[in-house]
């Protein structure tokens, strides 16, 4: 996370900017996948997107979701979807305007990543 920080301190830099929301999300990604792997002892299914598994089961839409009865666990699926949507784009498409304002987004990336790593170290849900 303090990379994805130091890179977005350059909001004027496309390439630094775009890492930065890369970055971000792979560090909300990792805490996330660690804690659906060792807490809630769960594995990824052989042959799926990762990725999206891992909204899907935060969001509760899997059988083996875990409940989610203070509404946590979904939002933490919506944060990591969303971010990953904004990754998929900064790392494969040439053309990042259909995301508006890249330091906007940058920022508001930032937050969700910072938000799912701080629920996901209190644990507990």
């Amino acid at each position: 996370m303090d990379l994805a920080e130091d890179l977005a301190k350059h909001d004027t830099d496309e390439a630094r900017l775009r890492a930065s929301i890369s970055r971000a999300y792979y560090a909300a990604f990792c805490n996330a996948r660690n804690y659906m792997i060792n807490k809630d002892d769960n594995q990824f299914p052989q042959r799926h997107d990762h990725h999206k598994y891992l909204v899907r089961y935060y969001k509760g839409e899997l059988n083996e979701s875990k409940s989610d009865v203070e509404g946590i666990r979904s939002k933490l699926g919506k944060d990591l979807d969303i971010m990953r949507r904004f990754r998929v784009n900064v790392d494969y498409d040439d053309d990042v305007r259909k995301i508006g304002n890249l330091s906007k987004t940058t920022a508001d990336v930032l937050k969700r990543s910072k938000r799912v790593i701080s629920d996901i170290e209190r644990g507990g849900f």
